[in-house]
């Protein structure tokens, strides 16, 4: 047709096709190292190393400041004891041990143990993560402190006795309290009285220091307070050369002479009259 433009054939379009993606571990290592390398390490330096372990401890910290976690769940009492027994402590130690290992008060608990007449000291170990471990140290009597205490072999009065040591143990007495003076001369005395065959069952020292000694017989020695050692040698010698056969009635031998010693008999007898007697009987 005249003055009508031909139509253009409609061109085929072509299909594209999907653009090839191509991997290179060289990129993906070189990325990776940069990814890394740009990282905040500062910040998760701080938080792994600082942050992280400051948290973790005060969560720690906190659940254990609650008494109902780690309780004690066992108690256990050793030691050398023979006057005192678990159950004479466990009133003093259950209202220290209804917590936990941590919170527990362990001096306080050995303050109260050792407040006990009877204990020399008590230490405590924690085994973990819930037992207890106290050891005791129990006083050791070697001898009554007169009438109504007991003197303790590290030289500590104690305020009770066993009345069933009477007449185990000698007794021993100063007004001074000097028991580890007192319990170091009661030792001297018997090397210095060693062969005689009478047990000493008491000694004492009155407030001027004077010393006198009862021996399981009855009889009683006066040694003073001066030359003690002096006056004890002298006694034995006496004793070998004249007393030995007439013991048994002699009440009393005063020492305190600057030579010789004074006899006192029993039951008023004179000297002589004893010595008769045993000359008549031999």
């Amino acid at each position: 047709m005249i003055g009508r433009k031909p139509k253009k054939r409609a061109q085929a379009t072509r299909r594209k096709e999907p653009k090839r993606i191509s991997f290179s571990w060289k990129a993906f290592v070189y990325n990776s190292v940069n990814g890394v390398r740009n990282l905040p390490w500062r910040k998760i330096g701080w938080f792994v190393f600082v942050i992280l372990p400051l948290a973790l401890v005060i969560g720690v910290y906190q659940w254990m400041q609650n008494p109902e976690h780690l309780t004690i769940a066992s108690v256990e009492v050793s030691g050398d004891l023979n006057v005192l027994n678990k159950s004479q402590l466990e009133p003093v130690i259950q209202p220290y041990t209804m917590t936990n290992l941590y919170l527990l008060d362990a001096k306080s608990l050995e303050a109260a143990i050792e407040s006990n007449t009877w204990v020399n000291s008590a230490s405590m170990t924690k085994i973990w993560p819930d037992k207890l471990a106290i050891k005791i140290f129990e006083q050791k009597p070697v001898a009554f402190w007169g009438d109504d205490k007991m003197l303790a072999e590290n030289g500590e009065i104690i305020d009770a006795i066993q009345k069933e040591k009477k007449g185990l143990l000698p007794t021993l007495y100063s007004p001074r309290e000097k028991g580890r003076e007192m319990a170091a001369n009661f030792l001297r005395i018997q090397r210095w009285m060693k062969g005689l065959p009478f047990k000493i069952v008491s000694f004492k020292e009155d407030t001027r220091g004077s010393w006198r000694v009862k021996l399981n017989n009855g009889l009683v020695l006066k040694i003073g307070k001066n030359e003690q050692k002096k006056r004890l040698r002298r006694f034995m010698v006496g004793y070998e050369q004249s007393l030995v056969s007439v013991i048994d009635q002699v009440k009393s031998v005063d020492l305190r002479y600057t030579n010789g010693f004074a006899v006192q008999w029993r039951n008023g007898l004179s000297a002589d009259s004893v010595f008769n007697a045993r000359r008549k009987k031999g």
